[in-house]
């Protein structure tokens, strides 16, 4: 796959420069995410590579691009506890290698009680996920009658029937791996105290805009319900990510990278290491106890 040498720099910094991101959740886009030790199912594979370009790059590939009729999904490999009368946000950065003339089908970011992988083509790996799931998604094919893909979408309930959809108009350009896109998942709540909201999931292209979807929802059957110690209903939930590509060939890659550091700053960085074990040697010594 090929990526530019400036891309990280870039989208790493789309990450960090988003604002108003709540306590709960998780940011995936600014912070580097070793993808393989997330759990893998169906045809996801995960990998870390260093190309020599300045960064480690942890690379979730849910479908093998050149591969068709491939289904996957990664998720975390610890569950989080969440508190649906509380606000969240996740974000991730995705991106679709150009592959044959046929674009389809999508992914997802998904919650879940159970993590699991769902069924293939439009399915995109979440459909019969299961009723205790809540999913974005990037929906890159459409039947007729369907929203005209690439649509983003919030699905529920383990169905690849939108809840609520937008139509981005991106066409192929939703293929472009080098500027990868950036996603957002936010959860506002009602503040009716009733695990009620609206869930806002977006992607961001350097180059092509920002695409946003709303839709009310309604959380409560989402993951696992438990009572925390104050008695408040909270919820355990994995989250990870579902693809399909169906009859087409597309590749669904989320990616995470990490600046190496030069050589100066690993000589920096022994140089510390040395000092700090000095001094510790220092205050364990006989005439520092006073002996």
């Amino acid at each position: 796959m090929r990526i530019k040498q400036t891309l990280s720099a870039v989208i790493l910094g789309l990450g960090l420069a988003t604002t108003a991101f709540a306590d709960q959740g998780v940011r995936l886009a600014s912070g580097f995410t070793d993808f393989t030790t997330w759990n893998l199912f169906g045809t996801a594979t995960a990998a870390n590579t260093t190309p020599g370009n300045g960064f480690t790059y942890s690379n979730l590939r849910l479908t093998a691009p050149s591969v068709g009729d491939s289904f996957g999904a990664g998720f975390a490999p610890d569950a989080i506890t969440l508190d649906f009368n509380q606000s969240f946000t996740f974000d991730f950065h995705f991106f679709i290698p150009v592959s044959n003339a046929l674009r389809g089908d999508g992914l997802t970011f998904t919650l879940v009680g159970t993590p699991a992988v769902g069924t293939g083509g439009s399915g995109l790996g979440y459909d019969g996920l299961g009723a205790n799931s809540l999913a974005f998604a990037v929906d890159t094919f459409h039947f007729s009658g369907d929203p005209v893909s690439p649509s983003i979408q919030v699905l529920q309930g383990g169905s690849a029937t939108p809840l609520a959809f937008k139509e981005t108009v991106l066409g192929d350009n939703i293929r472009d791996p080098d500027f990868q896109f950036y996603a957002a998942v936010v959860y506002t709540p009602s503040g009716n105290n009733d695990e009620k909201g609206t869930l806002t999931g977006s992607i961001l292209h350097t180059n092509l805009g920002t695409f946003e979807v709303s839709a009310a929802v309604d959380l409560s059957g989402v993951g696992i319900a438990e009572v925390d110690a104050f008695g408040q209903p909270v919820h355990t939930v994995y989250y990870g990510f579902t693809a399909a590509n169906g009859l087409a060939m597309d590749g669904h890659i989320i990616t995470s990278a990490v600046p190496v550091p030069e050589p100066s700053t690993y000589a920096m960085l022994l140089a510390g290491l040395a000092l700090l074990s000095a001094m510790a040697r220092r205050r364990t010594s006989p005439a520092c106890l006073g002996v």
